[in-house]
Parts: structure tokens; C-alpha cells; sequence
């Protein structure tokens, strides 16, 4: 293989050319970062799930995790919000 910068010969599995430091072979491609709010709403439903996914993909993607960062607040908040009312309603009745 000859490098697409200076033109010498470099090993074929080469990455970066010995010779001039460029870079020869294609960096890998990242991952699509399309948020779905189907983990968003399984995150709100089980917060646990969205602790997990968000630490999973907090690096990788970006947009993914802080949508289901937020979905896993708000199923906090109504979680603890549905045991606030069951609690203050069972000293009513």
C-alpha cells in the first residue's frame, strides 16, 4: 500500500503513514445518534433503565443520553409524586 500523501510504501494494515504522520485509513464511523423516545419512555417507566442507557451512551451519544436523562427525571418526579399522594391519602380515609 503507498500513502495518499507523500507516496511511499507503508505496511498494508498501516492507520498512520510512518513517514509523513498522515493518517491512511478511514477512522472508524460513529454511531447514529437518533434519540428514541421509546427508551425515553421506558427510562420514565423503570429509572433505573435510564441511569443505565445514559451512562451507556453519555460519550457516544450525546443527544440520546440527555433525552433520556430527562424522561428518567420525570419518571422520578411522578413516581415520587404517585407515592406522596398514596401516602397523604392513607391518612384521609
Amino acid at each position: 500500500m503507498f500513502c495518499k500523501n507523500c507516496g511511499k510504501q507503508i505496511n498494508n494494515n498501516a492507520e498512520i503513514c510512518i513517514h509523513c504522520g498522515v493518517r491512511v485509513a478511514p477512522s472508524r464511523p460513529r454511531s447514529v445518534d437518533n434519540p428514541s423516545h421509546l427508551a425515553g419512555i421506558v427510562s420514565c417507566c423503570f429509572p433505573i433503565v435510564g441511569l443505565i442507557l445514559y451512562f451507556l451512551w453519555k460519550d457516544d451519544k450525546p443527544k440520546s443520553s440527555k433525552l433520556v436523562c430527562n424522561w428518567m427525571l420525570a419518571g422520578i418526579i411522578v413516581w415520587v409524586t404517585i407515592y406522596l399522594v398514596c401516602f397523604i391519602l392513607s391518612f384521609t380515609i
